[in-house]
């Protein structure tokens, strides 16, 4: 990715062209650190070898990996039910989708055109999940979330750097990796990426506040993407379309080794709880806010109740 504008750009704007942009003392991760971080992975996951097959793999994404490591029971019940969509989750694939349609946009950029684009792409897309959820909404409904997602957008426009045709960008960019003839399955969806192979810039477009299991994802994201391409990233980071700040940080051989470490024992954890070979924990963390067991598990609402107070003095 070589960072050059010809449009003048507000502050904002140039603080993340200056992070984005390649170093002068850049260079590309040495070859080895891919057959490298390769053979860790496969070695720390040996004990999986056999146990799942290609008709019936065992499937790891970003999101497997970050609840079976905050709460196993969550985890467990959060792979047995459907997704419920609600207002707060469709605002961050409409927000996704109106950037999508913005980078290919042709003609005058006014958002809440893009915004009725994106929302009426969803929606009228029977292979899209959140379809029947947007066509469902009531009037008022509908407007809350084309306001939500519009200042989203909007916020985009004003503070993130026009994206030039030359940077290659890439939205919804999905890669996958597997392991013993494909039945352990990674996989990950990118919501942009910059840049050519050997160079690429990973970036979460976030619609709330940035957390550090965001840098995590992103973390699982560079490793999945130096195995599938064999050329690892050069940087990552996290954005928030409502605070239009930027996480970044570059990829790097520790990145990938932690990268590693934590992916596979993730995996493992996911693999235990999918085989049954023993109870989940329960550990009590954000997930609580919205677990479907919050009301009968004690851990669950004790914890809760701290969060707002309630049990100040307990200890």
């Amino acid at each position: 990715m070589i960072v050059t504008v010809d449009v003048e750009l507000n502050p904002l704007q140039q603080a993340i062209i200056d992070s984005l942009g390649v170093p002068p003392d850049w260079e590309p991760l040495p070859d080895h650190i891919v057959t490298d971080v390769e053979e860790q992975l496969s070695v720390a996951l040996a004990p999986l070898e056999g146990l799942f097959s290609a008709d019936n793999p065992l499937r790891v994404n970003k999101h497997h990996i970050a609840t079976v490591l905050g709460c196993e029971e969550y985890h467990v019940l959060n792979r047995q039910q459907a997704f419920a969509w609600n207002i707060n989750t469709v605002r961050g694939t409409i927000a996704h989708k109106g950037i999508e349609l913005l980078l290919n946009w042709r003609g005058p950029i006014i958002p809440g055109e893009i915004v009725d684009a994106a929302i009426t792409s969803v929606a009228e897309n029977p292979r899209e999940s959140a379809s029947g959820f947007i066509v469902s909404l009531p009037a008022h409904e509908l407007a809350e979330l084309r306001g939500a997602v519009l200042g989203a957008v909007t916020n985009f426009l004003e503070c993130f750097p026009p994206i030039k045709p030359q940077w290659r960008p890439m939205v919804e960019y999905s890669a996958s990796y597997s392991l013993f003839n494909n039945s352990v399955i990674f996989s990950s969806r990118m919501d942009l990426v910059l840049g050519g192979p050997g160079r690429k810039v990973i970036i979460d477009l976030k619609t709330g506040r940035l957390t550090p299991t965001h840098r995590d994802d992103l973390r699982f994201y560079a490793l999945i993407e130096t195995l599938r391409s064999r050329q690892p990233p050069r940087s990552l980071g996290s954005y928030s379309l409502d605070s239009a700040r930027l996480d970044d940080e570059p990829v790097t051989e520790g990145l990938l080794q932690a990268a590693v470490r934590r992916t596979a024992h993730g995996t493992l954890l996911i693999a235990d709880l999918a085989l049954k070979t023993r109870q989940p924990e329960r550990r009590p963390g954000f997930q609580c806010r919205w677990c479907p067991i919050n009301e009968e598990c004690d851990i669950g609402a004790r914890h809760l109740r701290q969060l707002s107070g309630e049990d100040e003095d307990d200890s």
